[in-house]
């Protein structure tokens, strides 16, 4: 059996600096699909999860223009659509950049549901602002049509607050295990999967909440037993390359990436929860977590750049 990688992609990574039109989207996927054909074309198996902090709150801002037209999106339907259509776009990109290299692959986007931990009584309590902002009228408004938790930021206005419970386990697990294994490229868990729980019946419904990517990249690459976790971020790589020395290459021992994050020098939210993900999977077993942003990818797998965590050997046995 061939070892499996996964891969997050942000985002960000896929909605761009600009990130309004499909094309711009389209085009990174793209490039994706290009700096990532080594592992694509490999005998690894494959499963690739994306975020869609953006691509959701491009749905809940056509929401909120149309609102007075049509019904509200709730949010697992939300995560559904952008599942769907991101899927789409990475598999249509993956499958190009395949077929221009005369690699023969299957392709698959499972629409994914991710249990959340309810054995915590606060995991309903709103931790994450997400879609729009509006100004104080319109929050008021929303806090009495829909009960809606909303908070302030000073001197942008007011946004919606929803919960982030940790993740226990993809629905969609064993398919996409037995998809992997019979060398099937995977996109699942788009945006950490669409949060669910069990009603008193045993049936899933989902939630109104988010799930963090990185802590669900974190649990697949556990549970599929993946010796690599590779994430492919945005703009916040330059923080790590001012502030770690990121570029050449950079290689923290597991003391060293526990005393970072036990400190107060990451001020970015989201560096914090990949470097947590990346110690997370290297404490339970994995052999090595990669940290890298789109540019810099192709570098980053030939072991040259990027941000490495675990055996740099590791890297060269895994890709080549």
């Amino acid at each position: 059996m061939s070892e499996t990688i996964v891969i997050l992609v942000n985002g960000e990574v896929l909605a761009g600096e600009r990130g309004v039109t499909i094309p711009d989207q389209k085009e990174n996927a793209r490039k994706l699909a290009e700096s990532l054909l080594p592992i694509l074309a490999s005998p690894l198996q494959v499963v690739v999860l994306h975020g869609n902090k953006p691509q959701v709150g491009f749905v809940l801002l056509r929401s909120e223009i149309a609102s007075h037209a049509l019904h509200k999106i709730p949010l697992d339907i939300c995560g559904a659509d952008t599942q769907g259509a991101t899927g789409y776009m990475l598999s249509q990109a993956f499958q190009n950049s395949l077929h221009q290299n005369h690699v023969q692959r299957d392709v698959v986007t499972l629409i994914s549901q991710t249990l959340i931990d309810t054995s915590h009584a606060d995991y309903l309590q709103p931790r994450i602002a997400i879609g729009p902002w509006f100004n104080s009228e319109k929050a008021s408004q929303y806090r009495l049509m829909y009960n809606w938790s909303i908070s302030e930021e000073p001197g942008r206005g007011y946004r919606r607050t929803v919960p982030s419970p940790p993740p226990v386990q993809l629905q969609e697990l064993d398919s996409i295990r037995q998809l992997a294994s019979l060398g099937t490229i995977v996109i699942a868990a788009g945006g950490g999967g669409i949060p669910v729980v069990r009603d008193e019946k045993g049936n899933l419904v989902g939630i109104e909440a988010v799930v963090e990517t990185e802590q669900v990249a974190y649990l697949l690459a556990l549970q599929l037993n993946a010796s690599m976790l590779l994430m492919i971020i945005e703009t916040d790589l330059k923080y790590l390359a001012s502030n770690l020395s990121l570029h050449p290459a950079r290689r923290l021992a597991p003391a060293e990436l526990a005393q970072l994050l036990d400190s107060s020098a990451i001020e970015s939210g989201s560096v914090r929860r990949q470097l947590t993900a990346a110690d997370q999977f290297l404490a339970s077993g994995g052999q090595l977590a990669l940290i890298t942003t789109l540019p810099m990818l192709p570098a980053a797998l030939l072991g040259k750049s990027g941000f490495l965590l675990g055996d740099p050997s590791a890297l060269h046995d895994l890709l080549s």
